[in-house]
């Protein structure tokens, strides 16, 4: 920790002394703890086990400094439970959750590249998740061109899993990414108040011990986005197809074949200028039970934001084989520009029949509710908290392997408070 600390106060020292000359540096912090309690959160909880009751905090330190051809961002994280180190031993660990820069080619064309989160369009594919402990983040070189009429980046990243003199064997486990990845995005206002938005992404999975041959999984789509201030409608369509193979699915020596999609629907309706109604559809596309041998047609959410849809209560966080539907409602309302309150109601079943002991079952997953409370103390400091319920059935006792048990009635609270003091800032410097 000591090392870190010394790292980035050079780093600091550094920036700051560029922006005298060139620009500015700003030096942030962000101290959010979450204290919650979980009574079956992500799994029913058999009544003879009690409800987890804890918190989580997530502790950053950034950097940032722009100037007139280059700007650069660095930030150190920490994300732990409490009472998850020992006292009298230091293992606390700081990652690196951003280090990038951005050069400035020209005024619509800049190069990023280094450590970076990536969020696009309603982040279903690619997101910088703010509700996880430790987000998301990728090692990537991006070009961007922007201009008046239109908007462009790509992207390209190539993976390691060591310093090594040979190409060796990257692998794909759960906890390893792709070994190469490759993005285009493009947005362009068609009207006044409406966008559209395309994506493709190529990810490369190698094969089990042996890195010669690569996998490939292609994911391509667009976002149709109407707001118009002048309006009292609002609207957001998603559609995404999946080809490829899908690696979460082995087949013989390699991975099944994938052929899957995504589509999604929301209408917002503004009932006053400070309630809005909003109703919708997810769906993601799943594999039948008799699905030929090696074929797959389950959509994956590649490194989409899991908690921000289909529930808080991230039942469905994975998503199953047999993809799933989510139909959905709620209200959002702002109270006073400090207080605002977000009602929302899910109904999710399954795309595909459910198999359980040979017996096809009801697809019907059950119902959540979910209730978020957000208050701005400050400029500085916002507080949020939130209730969850979710009601099962026996479709989904039995998709989550607990028919027959009794369980507690599935409930979620927490409370969650962000800090993020702004702890230096240079001058405003000229930049000829």
């Amino acid at each position: 920790m000591k090392k870190i600390c010394v790292m980035l106060c050079l780093t600091y020292i550094i920036m700051s002394g560029f922006s005298k000359a060139y620009g500015q540096t700003t030096m942030d912090a962000e101290f959010r703890p979450r204290t919650e309690f979980r009574q079956g959160f992500r799994n029913p909880l058999a009544d003879t086990l009690d409800a987890g009751f804890l918190t989580l905090q997530r502790t950053r330190l950034n950097v940032d400094y722009k100037g007139k051809i280059l700007n650069a961002r660095i930030s150190f994280q920490d994300a732990r439970i409490w009472g998850n180190s020992d006292n009298k031993i230091n293992t606390s660990k700081v990652e690196l959750y951003e280090a990038w820069f951005e050069y400035l080619i020209t005024s619509g064309l800049s190069l990023q590249m280094g450590r970076q989160p990536l969020k696009y369009d309603d982040q279903r594919l690619l997101a910088a998740p703010n509700w996880s402990n430790t987000s998301i983040s990728h090692d990537v070189l991006v070009f961007k061109y922007r201009s008046p009429f239109i908007q462009a980046h790509m992207g390209f990243a190539y993976n390691n899993s060591k310093d090594t003199l040979l190409n060796v064997t990257y692998g794909y486990t759960p906890k390893q990414n792709y070994k190469t990845m490759s993005y285009g995005w493009l947005s362009k206002q068609i009207f006044t108040g409406t966008t559209l938005s395309f994506i493709g992404i190529y990810e490369g999975f190698e094969k089990k011990n042996n890195y010669k041959i690569v996998f490939p999984r292609i994911t391509y789509g667009g976002n149709l986005v109407f707001a118009n201030d002048s309006s009292v409608w609002g609207a957001t369509f998603t559609g995404y197809m999946q080809r490829g193979n899908n690696p979460t699915k082995t087949f013989g020596s390699g991975y099944a074949d994938l052929r899957a999609y995504f589509l999604a629907a929301k209408i917002s309706y503004n009932i006053t200028k400070n309630l809005v109604a909003n109703l919708g559809e997810d769906y993601y596309s799943g594999s039948a039970t008799d699905i030929n041998a090696g074929k797959s047609n389950t959509f994956n959410r590649l490194y989409g934001s899991t908690h921000s849809y289909n529930g808080h209560m991230e039942y469905f966080s994975t998503l199953p084989s047999q993809g799933l539907l989510d139909y959905y409602g709620g209200l959002n309302t702002k109270i006073n520009p400090r207080l605002s309150f977000e009602l929302i109601g899910h109904l999710f079943s399954f795309d595909k029949d459910f198999i359980y002991n040979k017996v096809k079952t009801n697809k019907n997953l059950g119902s959540e509710v979910d209730f978020v409370v957000n208050y701005t103390a400050s400029k500085e400091i916002t507080i949020q908290g939130g209730y969850s319920r979710y009601f099962n059935t026996t479709t989904t006792n039995k998709y989550f392997k607990v028919q027959g048990i009794t369980i507690h009635q599935p409930q979620w609270i927490y409370l969650m408070l962000t800090i993020k003091p702004q702890l230096y800032k240079t001058p405003p410097v000229e930049i000829k």
